[in-house]
């Protein structure tokens, strides 16, 4: 029985670590809602699910099923989530602790024992369970956490990603009795510790595409919870060089055990680097990084983020020759990153490594589409800034087809109309869905350039063999004759009519289309 297999002692216990770890100031209210519920009989249910962790349904609203771990009280949940300790939880564990003693003598006691020093008693216990600011030892801390969390979650539920952001996470940064700067490093340390166990738990979720985008998506949305995080932090900065330096060392090893999302890793660790540490840093972070041998994508992909931080420009190209890790996508983020800051002069740098080494191929297939209309809306604003039109055709060029759409509007609005020409007819799009005023702005100025359009035109309607087609392919045709009497190219026309004749003579229907047509005879 559930009244049997928890001792006095354990309840005991449970009740001095409420005490101590809970403000009742600020859970008093919510102790007197669990006091009623329990008075009231809306506790029923209990269950022993694991060693010290009771399930129960509590009738409110609606039925709550709070958990209550009394080994561990930040691992306890409710549905309700309306605080850490919920007056559910307090209705659940005084319904457990009628079974030892006198709940109302407990509650008078919390209540005798708050209004004597309650401050001091508290400040007494926040430093016995957080000694110094260490970085460290918060990390021993995060690993006992983690250990207790896994007690209670399997790793291979569907749902863990979602549990480590919204349970294990939020229970880390319950309560932190550091001050301004360090309070907000404590927060961001227990975020980036969140953050490594998703990528390192999301490996066996990789195979499934449906389960990797829910990863994907919880890793994306809790890299915004780390930028909150650094904000807060930019506010009251760390003067403790020593835990500063601690922490770089930690924030470099988030890149240096980079196996899956590599993308996300760099781009946290220059987050964090930005918001934390100043040049002064740099020449150390540098150092260690090239100290390693041989210098991994890992460690290229650090020292190209902090050059673009620092501005130090110069220091990329040696290292993006010999980086096989696929580029593309962390190239997106630093151009989104430059054009955010407006240094569009630096952009040329990265538009020359799209050009030469053709980065787009280097995304998925099904991604490619995204990514070039990315770049494109890039060097859009690039071109506009920059004036650089001779850059960004080149750009236009190493995006195609992607591109074919803003390159041809370009080429029109440059008067390229040859090019122009060369594009639609290597690109295979079909005469007939140009738009007509294109069509007309060419003929005006070189109407002997469309004749290529028009030859693959009658070609194609040719091969497709229907009545139909045919009388398109004598359509065209009579365009390609007036096109060649402009030109006085009139001789040209009757060659290739005859040439075309001759080798259609076996397809009747195409033959009586073009008697009709009198294309047959001048």
């Amino acid at each position: 029985m559930l009244q049997t297999s928890l001792s006095k002692a354990v309840l005991d216990q449970a009740a001095r670590q409420i005490h101590q770890e809970l403000s009742f100031p600020l859970y008093e209210s919510a102790m007197k809602k669990g006091l009623k519920l329990y008075r009231e009989g809306f506790v029923y249910n209990a269950e022993l699910i694991e060693q010290d962790v009771v399930q129960a349904n509590v009738l409110d609203r609606s039925v709550y099923k709070p958990v209550l771990d009394l080994f561990q009280l930040s691992q306890s949940e409710c549905q309700c989530s309306s605080t850490y300790f919920c007056p559910h939880l307090f209705a659940l564990f005084f319904y457990l602790y009628a079974n030892v003693g006198q709940v109302g003598d407990l509650v008078r006691k919390w209540n005798t024992k708050k209004s004597e020093t309650p401050s001091k008693r508290t400040t007494i216990v926040q430093k016995q369970a957080f000694p110094a600011a260490s970085i460290d030892a918060w990390e021993k801390q995060f690993e006992q956490s983690f250990h207790y969390f896994l007690q209670r979650h399997r790793p291979s539920d569907y749902w863990f990603a979602h549990y480590l952001c919204y349970r294990f996470f939020p229970s880390l940064i319950e309560k932190v009795p550091y001050q301004e700067g360090e309070k907000w490093l404590y927060h961001l340390h227990a975020a980036l510790f969140t953050f490594e166990r998703l990528i390192e738990y999301s490996e066996p979720f990789q195979r499934s595409t449906y389960q990797r985008a829910f990863w994907d998506s919880a890793i994306a949305d809790f890299v915004n919870v780390i930028q909150q995080k650094c904000a807060l932090l930019a506010r009251k900065p760390v003067a403790n060089e020593l835990l500063l330096d601690e922490f770089r060392q930690y924030v470099q090893k988030i890149v240096r055990s980079a196996k899956l999302y590599l993308e996300w890793r760099i781009r946290v660790y220059g987050l964090v680097w930005r918001t934390i540490f100043g040049e002064q840093w740099l020449a150390q972070e540098t150092e260690e990084l090239r100290a390693h041998k041989p210098l991994t994508d890992e460690h290229r992909l650090a020292l190209i983020q902090l050059a673009l931080l620092y501005e130090k420009d110069s220091d990329i190209p040696p290292l993006l020759e010999n980086v096989r890790f696929p580029l593309i996508t962390h190239v997106l983020f630093w151009l989104s990153e430059l054009a955010s800051r407006q240094h569009w002069t630096r952009m040329a740098l990265w538009w020359e490594a799209i050009v030469t080494r053709q980065l787009l191929l280097e995304a998925p297939l099904h991604l490619r589409g995204e990514v070039a209309h990315e770049l494109l809306s890039l060097a859009d604003r690039y071109v506009n800034e920059t004036n650089d039109r001779a850059r960004y055709e080149q750009i236009l060029q190493a995006l195609l087809p992607y591109s074919a759409s803003n390159y041809s509007f370009y080429l029109l609005e440059n008067e390229q109309y040859k090019q122009w020409v060369e594009l639609h007819d290597v690109a295979g799009i079909d005469i007939e869905t140009i738009y007509r005023p294109f069509l007309t702005t060419i003929e005006k100025h070189d109407r002997s350039l469309l004749l290529p359009l028009y030859h693959r035109a009658v070609r194609e309607r040719i091969q497709a063999k229907n009545r139909a087609s045919y009388k398109d392919a004598v359509r065209y045709l009579k365009k390609l004759r007036a096109a060649y009497r402009a030109l006085g190219r009139y001789d040209t026309w009757r060659q290739y009519r005859n040439r075309l004749c001759e080798e259609t003579k076996r397809l009747r229907a195409f033959q009586e289309e073009l008697e009709k047509g009198k294309l047959l005879h001048d």
